[in-house]
C-alpha cells in the first residue's frame, strides 16, 4: 500500500538562520554551553520546539532534524545538559576520555559507557535536565529577542527530545515518576502545548511505573522502531508504552518497521543513515508542530491518512 503524499506539499524555503552563542543569564551556572537556536530565515514563525537531545549529546546535535522543522517555521532551541559526554569527561579525567572526539567514541569505552550508563539512573541528572529546561522557558523572551525577535502574537511550544531527551521530555508532559526517597513527582509544565518522544522509556526505569502516564492529557507523539531497545535490554514493546498507558485524546505512535534507536540516524552523521526512515521522522514530526502548535487542518488531515506507510518507510502508525 502507497503512504500519503510528501508532507508538507509546499515546503517552505529552506534558509536557516543558527546561532549557537545564547546565553540567558545563568545559564552557564548550570549548563556547560550555550544554548544553540535555529529558526527560518523568512516567513513567521508558527511556534518554538524544545529540543532536549540524548545521554551523552550536546546542542550542537541533531542538527539536520532541528534545521527541518526550522525552515518550515520553528524557532528550535536546544540546550545542552550536563550529561554531555565531552562534560563528563571533563569533570572526571579519571575516566581517561579525551573530549572532543567521534560522537559514538564512548560506546567503545569501558569506563565512559559505565559511567554513562551510571548517570542515566541517578535522579541527580534527572533534576538537573529539567532545571536547564525551565532556565529556558524563564528566560524564552530573551531567547526570541536575540534570534527571531520578539512576536507580535502569542505562539505555542512544544518540549521534544530523544532516548534520555524523551524521558525528559514526557516528565514536562505531565508524566509522574518515583524520586528515591521522596516519593512521587510531577513536573508537568503547561508552558508547553505538546511533546514529541523519540525513543522513550516505559515502566521499571527512572522512577517510571505503572500509572506513570495518566496525566499526560495533552497532545503527545511517541516514535519508536522495531529495533530499538531500552538500556536495561528491554524490546520495542516497552518504547510503545508512554502510548499505551497515556489517556486517549491527540495521542499517536509511530513504529519504524526495523528503525533502531537512532532512527535512521537522526543524532550525529556518525550513526548508520537510513533515509527512508529518517524522512518519516521528519515528516511525522513536522506535521504534528504544524497541527498542535500552528493549527494546520492540512497537517491534521495528513496525520489521519496515514496507513502504514510514509514515504520509503513502512510503519505501525496509531491514533487515540
Amino acid at each position: 500500500m502507497t503512504g500519503p503524499p510528501r508532507y508538507p506539499a509546499s515546503p517552505r524555503p529552506a534558509a536557516v538562520k543558527l546561532r549557537e552563542d545564547i546565553t540567558p543569564s545563568g545559564l552557564l551556572d548550570i549548563s556547560p554551553l550555550p544554548l544553540v537556536c535555529r529558526w527560518p530565515e523568512t516567513g513567521e514563525i508558527k511556534g518554538f520546539a524544545v529540543f532536549c537531545h540524548g545521554l551523552s549529546a550536546c546542542g550542537l546535535d541533531y542538527a539536520e532534524l532541528c534545521s527541518h522543522w526550522a525552515a518550515n517555521g520553528y524557532l528550535v532551541i536546544i540546550p545542552t545538559f550536563r550529561d554531555w559526554v565531552d562534560a563528563v569527561a571533563r569533570a572526571e579525567p579519571g575516566l581517561g576520555y579525551e573530549p572532543g572526539g567521534n560522537g559514538l567514541a564512548w560506546a567503545t569505552h569501558p569506563k565512559m559507557r559505565a559511567r554513562l550508563f551510571e548517570i542515566l539512573h541517578t535522579p541527580e541528572y534527572w533534576l538537573a535536565r529539567l532545571a536547564i529546561v525551565r532556565h529556558v522557558m524563564d528566560n524564552l523572551e530573551t531567547v526570541f529577542e536575540q534570534t527571531c525577535g520578539p512576536q507580535p502574537k502569542s505562539i505555542k511550544g512544544a518540549i521534544t527530545g530523544h532516548s534520555f531527551g524523551a524521558y525528559t521530555s514526557q516528565l514536562f508532559a505531565g508524566c509522574e515518576i518515583d524520586l528515591p526517597g521522596e516519593g512521587a513527582a510531577n513536573f508537568r509544565d503547561d508552558r508547553f502545548a505538546a511533546a514529541i518522544l523519540l525513543s522513550a522509556q516505559g515502566r521499571d526505569q527512572q522512577g517510571l511505573r505503572e500509572g506513570s502516564w495518566d496525566g499526560i492529557t495533552g497532545p503527545m507523539l511517541n516514535v519508536t522502531g522495531t529495533r530499538d531497545g531500552g538500556a536495561k535490554g528491554q524490546d520495542w514493546h516497552w518504547k510503545v508504552e508512554p502510548y499505551e498507558f497515556a489517556p486517549p485524546g491527540d495521542k499517536y505512535l509511530a513504529l519504524l518497521t526495523d528503525a533502531d534507536h537512532y532512527l535512521g540516524g537522526i543524532a550525529v552523521p556518525e550513526q548508520v543513515q537510513v533515509p527512508g526512515q529518517k524522512d518519516a521522522v521528519f515528516q511525522v514530526t513536522l506535521a504534528f508542530l504544524d497541527d498542535y502548535l500552528a493549527g494546520d487542518a492540512a497537517a491534521r488531515n495528513w496525520l489521519s491518512s496515514i496507513d502504514n506507510r510514509v514515504g520509503d518507510c513502512q510503519l505501525v502508525f496509531k491514533r487515540k
